[in-house]
């Protein structure tokens, strides 16, 4: 049954190849789809349930069909915005973008700067030292006390800014000239969170902007001169082994015989369970999930902060959830995973109406994609490329981030005057 889903999403991939006749921002988005199908099957070849963050094997007919339902609802507003022309910013808003360019890298080189010791530690530690170091820091989810100064650059941090910074490096890359130590400060703010996470030698902030990447690479190809097609496409395969060896050595702190985890343990495994654990793990959150009690803490953050006047604990979230399931919830189950966790059926169902609700009015009432409308676009691709992992947006930063993604969008939209 697994094949059902890499089949279905290389015909969705090849239909929408035969609509725009080149490479584009949805056929990126399936082609990712694809990949993660693609390592389910070896997962089920190699029978690792149980094992690597993977549930045992639970693959249904309806919970596959259920999989690939989901996913499809999620390209279509995706699908739509790929075949709208997008337009350039109006010229009197030209300072605005400079300064919203500036805040952006600024916030990242704050950001760094502040942890730069801890970076400094950890590259020169061995890996493996630098996950034990962190791991109990992370079994508490601790991470320190607030900093309100720092307000303004982590929330500039946040997703979905660093999308949006690296959205902006391809769309000054495309239509305007600037100095190349802007696109080069907007790429370091588009990777922030991945030079941050080696402090904990994590993974996932690696593979967000390698998606974004691919994902953006996708929407600005129709856009881009040869020339720059080859030269990005050279750069990105530079970048590519960089950062496939930086998680080659990640894997190996994590699950390597050293690791201090007990066993034998494959690395090699270990990667292509962490690329293709979401099928299996989606199905058996489905199964299994439907007694996990009502938390809105995850998906409404901030809705959490201020009716409990306190964050949002995600360690005691999933054992809240372990005490009524049995099955292992910290895994990588999809966005839809996680809100049916979370909301059950009720809350499932509500998410893909307002989804649908809001593709909608992309497909019926948008004839051009304005520049402030790209800030959607951002947020869209921003929760795709989390979204196969997780729920996107945890915590009441990410959503004060949202809302002041918002607001920049609103003052791209209108004129005021004083």
């Amino acid at each position: 049954m697994l094949l059902i889903p890499l089949i279905y999403f290389i015909l969705l991939a090849a239909y929408f190849y035969m609509k725009h006749k080149c490479f584009n921002l949805d056929i990126a988005a399936t082609i990712i789809l694809i990949t993660i199908s693609f390592f389910s099957i070896l997962i089920d070849i190699n029978d690792v349930y149980g094992d690597y963050g993977i549930n045992e094997y639970s693959v249904t007919l309806p919970t596959i069909l259920l999989y690939c339902v989901q996913w499809t609802i999620i390209l279509l507003p995706i699908h739509y915005i790929s075949c709208i022309k997008l337009q350039k910013h109006e010229s009197h808003k030209q300072l605005f973008l400079f300064i919203l360019i500036i805040i952006l890298i600024a916030s990242s080189l704050i950001m760094i700067a502040t942890s730069l010791s801890d970076i400094k530690e950890a590259l020169i530690m061995d890996m493996v030292d630098v996950y034990k170091q962190n791991d109990t820091l992370r079994s508490l989810g601790g991470h320190g006390e607030s900093n309100y100064l720092m307000l303004i650059p982590q929330l500039f941090v946040a997703a979905p800014f660093p999308t949006l910074a690296l959205f902006l490096w391809f769309y000054l890359k495309t239509f305007t000239k600037v100095p190349a130590i802007i696109r080069l400060g907007l790429l370091v703010a588009s990777i922030v969170q991945a030079i941050l996470s080696i402090i904990v030698a994590g993974r996932a902030a690696l593979i967000y902007w390698i998606f974004d990447f691919f994902l953006l690479f996708g929407y600005f190809y129709q856009y881009l001169s040869p020339r720059l097609k080859k030269g990005i496409s050279i750069a990105s395969i530079a970048i590519g082994g960089i950062i496939i060896t930086q998680l080659l050595i990640i894997t190996i702190s994590r699950f390597g015989e050293d690791s201090g985890r007990g066993g034998k343990v494959d690395p090699l495994i270990s990667l292509y369970a962490y690329a293709g654990q979401h099928v299996n793990n989606f199905c058996a959150v489905i199964s299994e999930g439907g007694d996990a009690p009502l938390q809105l803490g995850r998906v409404l953050p901030l809705t959490n902060k201020i009716m409990n006047h306190q964050d949002f604990d995600l360690i005691q979230h999933y054992e809240n959830i372990h005490a009524s399931v049995n099955i292992i919830v910290n895994v990588f189950d999809t966005f839809g995973g996680e809100v049916f966790l979370d909301l059950g059926w009720f809350g499932y169902i509500v998410f893909f109406f307002v989804w649908l609700f809001v593709t909608q009015i992309i497909r019926y009432n948008w004839q051009e994609m304005t520049f402030y409308r790209a800030f959607l676009l951002i947020i869209l691709i921003a929760f795709f490329t989390r979204g196969l992992f997780a729920w996107p947006f945890v915590g009441h930063y990410t959503t004060l981030a949202l809302m002041l993604i918002a607001t920049v969008s609103m003052l791209f939209k209108y004129t005021f005057r004083i």
